[in-house]
Parts: structure tokens; sequence; C-alpha cells
């Protein structure tokens, strides 16, 4: 297969998926909080993480949407905006220790250490974002979580340290967003640039499958 046609063949089997499951290709169920989001002192200006607290919308989910605690690549999607247009990103539970670049299968959402499983790029810096959930299920229940305590999730950039916080503190009443981390990017681009491109064909893929309207922001 020449390297030009994976991007079809991605786009391909994501619509077969979705078309299939009548959901999301992957993350096919999660449940939805509404929170806020903050920057860090310390956190780079190319990363248009907000200065001061502001709302968010947050998706926790499964990736194979496995039942039950079994453990699974769980998953956070996060929706704010920067200068008045939304913001997605997408971060999936990695491999253990400095292989944030793997997806790996959880065992419990306490302590789950998640990344964008790519580099996110600005005017002036990158990194790979990552997050690391507190005051969370010690297993990977969807129905467990709640919001009788606030649940944080630490932002941090792979090989520097921490530069926000994510908090959610109540059960979201609206639909979940199509969070698309390509189309909704805040001026940012995923690294490596092949595999942004693969990404937002299996995006395109899994909303043409489930009949989704295609992706505006």
């Amino acid at each position: 297969m020449e390297p030009r046609a994976l991007p079809n063949v991605v786009e391909r089997v994501f619509a077969g998926l979705g078309r299939v499951r009548h959901a999301r290709a992957f993350h096919p169920t999660g449940r939805l909080f509404a929170g806020t989001i903050r920057a860090f002192d310390r956190c780079p200006e190319w990363l248009p993480l907000p200065r001061r607290p502001q709302p968010a919308l947050v998706r926790l989910s499964k990736g194979v949407g496995l039942p039950g605690a079994i453990p699974d690549v769980l998953g956070l999607a996060l929706r704010t905006e920067v200068r008045g247009a939304p913001w997605d990103v997408l971060l999936s539970s990695h491999a253990p220790g400095s292989l944030v670049w793997l997806p790996f299968p959880a065992a419990r959402w306490c302590g789950a250490r998640l990344s964008t499983l790519g580099g996110l790029e600005g005017v002036g810096g990158s990194g790979v974002l990552t997050a690391t959930g507190a005051a969370l299920p010690h297993s990977t229940r969807l129905d467990a979580l709640c919001t009788a305590s606030p649940m944080t999730f630490t932002l941090s950039l792979h090989d520097f340290g921490p530069v926000g916080e994510v908090s959610l503190t109540a059960i979201a009443k609206s639909p979940a967003p199509d969070f698309d981390p390509v189309v909704n990017a805040a001026g940012l681009e995923l690294k490596p640039t092949w595999l942004g491109a693969i990404r937002a064909r299996a995006y395109a893929g899994s909303r043409s499958g489930r009949g989704a309207p295609r992706s505006t922001g």
C-alpha cells in the first residue's frame, strides 16, 4: 500500500466502525461533565490555556467501550474557548513510563496517565500534553464517576511539568459535542504532521459512519 493511500483506508475503516456501532468508532461510551480549566503561572505562552479559570466541557470515556470495571484505554476529551472559538484537546491513557505516544489500557481512573499521543506545536514551543486524575474512582467504571466532590486532572507538558488544571464540578445536561482537535486546534498543529492528517480522516470517517454532521467547530 502506498503511504498516500493510508488516510483513505483509515477513513473507510473508521466509517465502518461508526456504522456498525451507531456511535463513535472509538470511545463510544462516556460521561459528559461541566467544569473549569485554568493555567498555572509557569505555563508557557505558546500553550493557550486560559490564565484565569473559565468554563470547560469534559467527556470521560472508554476507548473500546468494555463494560464495568474491565481495563480499557481511557479517554479525556476537553473543550474550552480560545479567542471566542472552541479549542478541543483529546487525551488517551498511555503506556507506562515515558511512552506517551503509545495508547495503553488503564485499570482505574484515579491516577491514570493520559496524553495527546502526539505533539502540540505553537508559536515558540511544542510538547506532548498529559493529564493525571485525582479524586476519581479506583476502577474504570463510568457509572462510578460523579461530582459529589470535584474531580480534577492536572495538565502537564511531558519533560516540563505541570502547566494547568481541569476541575469537573457538575454533570453536563447538554449532548456531547463532536470533539475535533484537528479542526478546533486554537492555532496549534498536531505533530508529527502525518499523524495529524490520519487523525483528521479518522474523525471524519467516524462521523460519517454514524451519520453525524461534518465537524465545523
